[in-house]
């Protein structure tokens, strides 16, 4: 179970976190790269244990009847943080428009494939026992995206929604998934004319 000293530990990594954007000057200009964004730990690459490529999952949300595939990264950063980066998503079943109906926007639909995406941790994370709890689990991903037939896209890749959450084992061995904490880079206020985007909608809360 978790304990006061956990928490105090997790609050100040992340305030250590927030420090360190700060003086690093993340708000630099966007480069014109598909590489997923790095916001700290610059040694800890993003790729699946044992090759440097992207994976991807099926999730399937009722609430709208469809069916996507998530294409991740995930890391071990600094020794400490838990990390997965959300590439892109596509449909194989079902329809887009119906879940973003549903869901009422982008950013709430991605929000609802990122819980997926936890519970299925198909990098393997902890915890592993029942009752136990991690509060250094992080997702990073672009901060504006764009719809591209059935498809959602970042629309750049260098700068990072980044959010943090607590994960959780249930009683059943189910992982419970609750957000804690979100920066955004605060750029996509208006999409810039290099992005040639300017459907690009705003992810990050």
């Amino acid at each position: 179970m978790r304990t006061v000293k956990t928490l105090m530990k997790a609050v100040a990594g992340i305030a250590a976190i927030l420090l360190m954007w700060n003086v690093l000057g993340i708000q630099q200009g966007l480069a014109q790269s598909d590489t997923p964004c790095l916001p700290d730990c610059f040694n800890d690459q993003w790729n699946i244990p044992g090759q440097n490529t992207v994976g991807s999952v099926e999730c399937t949300l009722d609430s709208c009847g469809t069916t996507f595939r998530i294409f991740w990264r995930a890391r071990v950063a600094c020794n400490q943080w838990y990390d997965y980066y959300l590439e892109r998503v596509e449909v194989i079943v079902g329809s887009l428009d119906a879940c973003l109906q549903y869901y009422g926007s982008m950013k709430d639909l991605l929000q609802a494939l990122t819980v997926c995406l936890l519970k299925i941790n198909p990098a393997g994370f902890p915890p592993d026992l029942k009752g136990d709890c991690r509060l250094n689990w992080r997702v990073m991903k672009g901060p504006c995206w764009y719809q591209s037939g059935n498809t959602l896209k970042p629309c750049a890749y260098e700068k990072c929604c980044l959010e943090w959450y607590e994960v959780c084992r249930g009683s059943n061995g189910e992982r419970i998934v609750t957000k804690m904490e979100t920066i955004d880079p605060g750029i996509c206020e208006v999409a810039p004319p290099e992005w040639n985007a300017p459907w690009c909608q705003p992810v990050c809360d």
